[in-house]
């Protein structure tokens, strides 16, 4: 007499986890990158230390001022003449924040400020990099 063994198999089936554990790290990767991404100018600029740092308002109007005189707002540039077209249509009320480069000159970074109250704008910061902690004692 030939017995027969039943095996039954209440678990529920393994699915793979290999595509799951892809996803997971595809989006950790994704959120990684994106939440360092800076928003970057038209050009590059080096701009002058500082000890203190602000955080600034997310409506704020961010315009690079290049070494020769040559102003961004976003992907658009031109120079301070052009300074109306350049920035956006609702900019009345909100901040302007310049990051202008080191080597760029005073009396070009006061002519700004000066076409910028005249096109009334009245909060401007300008940006500075945090100065490493230097000759402490201690």
């Amino acid at each position: 007499m030939k017995r027969r063994i039943q095996i039954s198999d209440d678990s529920p089936a393994q699915e793979p986890m290999l595509p799951l554990i892809n996803i997971v790290f595809l989006l950790l990767i994704f959120f990684m990158i994106a939440g360092s991404l800076q928003k970057l100018g038209p050009f590059d600029v080096d701009p002058p230390a500082s000890s203190t740092a602000e955080s600034q308002p997310e409506d704020t109007i961010v315009l690079w001022f290049g070494k020769n005189a040559e102003i961004g707002i976003d992907d658009r540039q031109g120079k301070i003449a052009d300074l109306a077209a350049l920035l956006p249509a609702d900019y009345a009320g909100r901040p302007v924040e310049i990051r202008a480069d080191r080597t760029t000159e005073g009396a070009r970074v006061v002519a700004l400020l000066k076409r910028l109250q005249e096109l009334g704008i009245e909060k401007v910061q300008l940006m500075t990099a945090m100065e490493a902690d230097q000759g402490q004692d201690g």
